[in-house]
């Protein structure tokens, strides 16, 4: 069950993760209520969503997020003190919930804010109880893998098939092999290549046959065709157009396994770590393009 407790709970720990791995963002490595304003004042120049919006907005306390920078100067300083003390172990929990919506932007935590964190859960929750087969079976796009769970109606035939014959038990297994036989069958189209896969080559993805001898298994992604077209590693340089005429992004940012940023043309995941890449912003270009 997910709750604010747990929200909490996992909100702290990615704060702990990131901090040890030198993922944070460099204010708030050292944590004090100067370096969480000095975030703040960076991440209202970054592109924002409007939910994150909301969030700074109900922190500061303030309707319009235009005038947010001149709040977040004249905010008192020891309105950041509980955030530090949560984040560093000190207090088990956080009395303002506005607070903790904001660490969340504050570490780029997902999903946020509770509400989808909370959502998210009853999503799933709905998706089991409206399962009516015993065993359920698909492929899986990203690692190309066939995949077969097999659960329980509810408690009364997992009771029931428990004290079962071993008659009645073998006929159970019967039939779940005879549901596992599409199974089989996409695992054997995978492996004849009716089902396209690409790899990540040094800056674009190319299509490639599966052959798990040539590629780790890592490495093999299924098809996408816009990643083929769009999606390419770039170095840009100050003079780049990083933004659309109607202010939209052109590129988006992330870091390798080295811990080092990369440009890429297209929104998604890091080809490496898999991290969601961020969109560029004005203070990311002056910050490590320009300067």
């Amino acid at each position: 069950m997910k709750t604010t407790k747990t929200y909490s709970e996992s909100i702290r720990h990615k704060y702990i993760r990131d901090k040890k791995s030198g993922n944070l963002r460099g204010e708030i490595y050292k944590l004090t209520p100067a370096n969480i304003r000095k975030l703040c004042l960076n991440l209202i120049l970054e592109e924002l969503s409007h939910s994150d919006k909301i969030i700074m907005n109900n922190f500061f306390e303030i309707k319009d997020f235009d005038d947010i920078r001149g709040q977040i100067k004249q905010f008192d300083i020891d309105g950041f003190r509980p955030i530090c003390k949560f984040l560093r172990e000190e207090n088990d929990s956080i009395a303002s919930h506005d607070a903790l919506e904001l660490i969340t932007i504050l570490i780029d935590y997902f999903p946020r804010p509770y509400k989808k964190y909370r959502n998210k859960n009853l999503i799933e929750s709905t998706q089991l109880k409206e399962e009516d087969k015993s065993v359920a079976y698909f492929l899986n796009s990203e690692s190309g893998k066939s995949e077969v769970i097999v659960k329980p109606k509810n408690k009364k035939l997992f009771a029931w098939f428990s004290n079962a014959s071993a008659f009645n038990k073998i006929l159970v297994f019967s039939c779940i092999l005879l549901l596992s036989i599409p199974v089989i069958l996409t695992t054997k189209d995978v492996l004849n290549n009716r089902v396209k896969w690409m790899v990540w080559q040094v800056d674009h993805y190319e299509e490639v046959e599966f052959d798990d001898e040539k590629y780790n298994i890592n490495q093999l992604k299924y098809y996408k065709e816009d990643r083929i077209k769009y999606f390419n590693k770039v170095d840009p340089i100050c003079e780049y157009k990083f933004f659309n005429e109607d202010g939209s992004v052109r590129i988006w940012y992330g870091k390798n396994k080295n811990k080092v940023l990369e440009y890429f043309t297209d929104y998604g995941l890091h080809p490496e770590t898999g991290k969601t890449l961020k969109p560029i912003s004005k203070y990311m270009i002056d910050k490590y393009i320009c300067n």
